[in-house]
């Protein structure tokens, strides 16, 4: 599922003046998620004939992690480069759940281990835990990261809770493309407006 949606700002240098060039408008930019959302065999998610993902809660743990994997390309298969970017693009991660860490919950569970110089054994020292100090909303993924170089793969990572169970999470990526122009007879390039272009996949949780 795609979508694509328009911002253009200082229209009206377009309005005034026919001698803009388009650079790069983004119009041959494709954003995907890869088929099973990751790319390594062994960690792919099924989807079911509804063409929903399925994602299996860990019962013995509060968050299950999983690596969600996408590519950001031109048409010809291409990484885009762009001006003032290079290589290198930002995606940007959004998801439907949210949970609450409360004031007084233990964040993590602290383990010192050290070798006791006088008897050469391992010793583990339990620390005290670590406690929330105020309450937090807490996204279920992680909320930006970077395209490869060569391939334009991008990789985030969701962390549902347990409690989620029989939720349906919409994660959705998106990318910022900067539209940039050339005026006539010249070698300045502008940036006259932006393109964001999306695609979100459902995971359900099981």
């Amino acid at each position: 599922m795609k979508f694509l949606k328009f911002f253009f700002l200082f229209f009206f240098i377009l309005s005034c003046s026919n001698n803009i060039t388009f650079i790069d408008n983004g119009d041959d930019i494709t954003i995907e998620f890869l088929e099973g959302l990751n790319e390594d065999p062994n960690f792919k998610l099924s989807k079911d004939v509804n063409g929903f993902y399925r994602l299996k809660l860990d019962r013995n743990r509060n968050q299950t992690i999983q690596r969600i994997t996408g590519r950001l390309i031109r048409n010809d298969g291409r990484p885009i480069e762009t001006l003032s970017g290079g290589l290198r693009q930002k995606v940007e991660f959004s998801s439907n759940l949210y949970w609450w860490l409360l004031k007084g919950d233990t964040v993590a569970n602290i383990t010192n281990t050290f070798i006791n110089p006088l008897t050469g054994e391992l010793v583990y020292t339990n620390l005290p835990p670590l406690i929330n100090w105020r309450d937090v909303l807490v996204p279920t993924i992680n909320q930006s990261s970077y395209t490869d170089d060569n391939t334009g793969v991008f990789n985030t990572v969701i962390a549902p809770i347990r409690n989620m169970e029989g939720d349906t999470m919409k994660i959705t990526a998106e990318y910022v493309h900067s539209i940039t122009a050339q005026e006539e007879d010249s070698n300045f390039f502008s940036t006259i407006g932006q393109k964001i272009i999306k695609d979100s996949v459902y995971v359900i949780l099981e």
